[in-house]
């Protein structure tokens, strides 16, 4: 079975690590996961069982045009072990930002990751990101991107996965002194979808994935991506990024 990461780079560590568990543990024949595109979801998803790391933005409207995801499990952040699988968009300013009042700034130079993401722009745009404030919007290709343009000073703000940050914060300490001007979420955590196969390697993903927490291989695995556990999801935990994704839809270009 192949698996593929639709995420940033700085959480396959943690996935690859998943994987490798998976493999052993349900003596599985599941590749590591390789980077993928979103352009390439339709066509993985005429052929063999896989396994994705994807974005909920992308998983609902995939499911919704009739492919055929499910979503199996959730990761839950270390620091809030006891709430469901969610996430947040964090609006990260360039350093010379440090201590300033979002409300008191204007003409900013917006980054954003992608139109087709809910933390780089569903969620923070459905949930109050003045856009009045921003003069001026980049689409950089990658919250890693828009977190180095930061460093740069070549934009001002840029929206960015809060899982995906404290991962890249590991590898990155330069990253660590941009100032955080908002916090936009929770929304549901990006899921872990079985596309294809059936309902009985769903439930045996299913339960491989969410026990790993329960012993130190698991634990030591999740910790690579800053994660707590991984928590069982249906397609119905979805259904606010379809209300965000509708609501946002009024300010995204077509």
């Amino acid at each position: 079975m192949r698996a593929y990461a639709f995420l940033g780079d700085g959480l396959l560590v943690y996935q690859r690590a998943v994987v490798g568990l998976v493999r052993e543990r349900l003596d599985l024949e599941v590749d590591d996961p390789v980077k993928a595109h979103l352009s390439e979801l339709e066509g993985l998803s005429a052929g063999d069982p896989a396994l994705l790391f994807l974005c909920g933005l992308p998983y609902v409207r995939a499911r919704d045009q009739g492919l055929p995801l499910q979503p199996l499990v959730a990761p839950v952040a270390v620091d809030a072990p006891d709430e469901p699988p969610g996430y947040c968009s964090m609006l990260m300013g360039r350093p010379a930002l440090a201590g300033a009042e979002l409300a008191g700034l204007d003409d900013l130079a917006l980054g954003i990751n992608g139109y087709d993401s809910l933390s780089g722009w569903v969620l923070p745009v459905s949930m109050g990101l003045p856009l009045s404030a921003c003069s001026s919007t980049t689409v950089t290709g990658g919250h890693l991107r828009s977190l180095e343009a930061l460093v740069a000073g070549t934009i001002d703000c840029a929206p960015i996965d809060s899982m995906l940050l404290a991962a890249e914060l590991i590898a990155r300490p330069d990253l660590s002194g941009l100032p955080e001007l908002a916090v936009y979420g929770p929304a549901p955590s990006p899921p872990v979808v079985l596309v294809g196969g059936d309902a009985a390697l769903a439930a045996r993903l299913t339960a491989a994935l969410a026990a790993l927490h329960e012993d130190p291989a698991g634990r030591a695995a999740l910790t690579l991506g800053c994660m707590a556990r991984l928590a069982p999801v249906a397609d119905s935990t979805y259904d606010i990024v379809r209300t965000l994704d509708r609501k946002a839809a009024a300010c995204t270009p077509s």
